[in-house]
């Protein structure tokens, strides 16, 4: 899990608040899987 934060932190470094890479560490270490319009 560690390195996967750490990936996460390296792709959120342009982000300009906290709360956006907050955000998606919650997406992706969260288990919730989002169902994208068109793909089953």
């Amino acid at each position: 899990m560690n390195t996967k934060i750490r990936l996460i932190t390296r792709i959120a470094f342009g982000f300009t608040s906290q709360d956006a890479l907050i955000a998606l560490a919650m997406l992706s270490l969260g288990g919730h899987k989002t169902v994208l319009p068109g793909r089953i």
